[in-house]
């Protein structure tokens, strides 16, 4: 039996959850105590961090595993995280365009049990999303796309960070949406759930200390002595290595393009300055 697919636009993840499987989550109590060997304390909360890609999404992760006592390792959701969860939080990745898309597709599912399971976890997760300047996002994309690190979206070598930009962005095949459009529905679908923490990158970079503060206020979990962690950033010789060879200059057309894009979306401001031609320095997401 297929999970539903579109219950959650009109009803929320949770309600998805508790209609194709009543009796499960009536249960809720008996999945976040006692399970199985998990004793007592049963399972710990998932702590879900969600972004557009290269907008710090590792180093987010990264900086949850070094001060917070949670699993050493991260994982994606259908992975099998539910024994890890037995023993911590687990740090679990998300680049959905929308909140639940993951938990409304039939496709990384390998059972109906599987599914709710999953679904479970979903809605009683913390769940954090980190933003980045666009600019900036953005120009890190259009080098890790030239280097083909997900080989779906490898980009010829003469592709133009211009052009890039107005494309139709391969990551939501049939939208219609070039990159930035794509950037800013991204954001819009996040931004505006309340129970979720919005987190700036530049800050994280910039106030880290403070930063990590908000996260321990969020997450209901003190902060541990800092802890050495394997890094966990994927592509991070992109920007260095693609640049070298093709420059990606932010013109006035693009930043044209960005305005129109961030009123048609209804974006705030985000600290960003919508409709600045200044030039930012590319900073290297992790």
């Amino acid at each position: 039996m297929s999970p539903p697919r579109h219950w959650y636009q009109r009803l929320g993840i949770a309600a998805q959850a508790r209609l194709a499987h009543p009796l499960t989550w009536g249960r809720v109590q008996r999945f976040r105590g006692r399970i199985g060997e998990t004793g007592a304390a049963g399972l710990s909360r998932p702590i879900f961090v969600n972004s557009h890609r290269r907008s710090g999404t590792h180093l987010l992760i990264d900086s949850i595993r070094a001060n917070f006592a949670v699993v050493d390792d991260w994982f994606h959701l259908e992975e099998d995280i539910f024994q890890a969860l037995a023993t911590a939080p687990v740090v679990v990745k998300d680049h959905e365009f929308r909140r639940g898309d993951k938990i409304a597709s039939s496709q990384v599912w390998s059972s109906y049990l599987h599914w709710v399971s999953a679904s479970l976890c979903y809605s009683l997760g913390r769940h954090i999303y980190i933003v980045r300047n666009p600019r900036d996002t953005l120009k890190s994309q259009f080098y890790f796309d030239l280097e083909g690190i997900e080989p779906a979206f490898r980009l010829t070598r003469t592709a133009s960070f211009a052009d890039y930009l107005r494309m139709p962005s391969a990551r939501a095949p049939g939208a219609g949406l070039n990159q930035v459009a794509y950037w800013c529905g991204h954001v819009a679908s996040w931004i505006g759930h309340r129970d979720l923490l919005v987190l700036r990158y530049e800050d994280l970079t910039a106030d880290r200390e403070a930063t990590l503060d908000r996260i321990s206020a969020f997450l209901e979990l003190p902060r541990i002595p800092e802890r050495l962690v394997d890094r966990s950033g994927v592509g991070t010789e992109a920007t260095p290595t693609a640049s070298s060879r093709v420059a990606a200059a932010w013109s006035v057309e693009d930043e044209a393009l960005l305005l129109a894009e961030v009123a048609a979306a209804g974006l705030p401001d985000l600290g960003y300055g919508w409709g600045s031609i200044r030039q930012l320095p590319v900073t290297q997401a992790r």
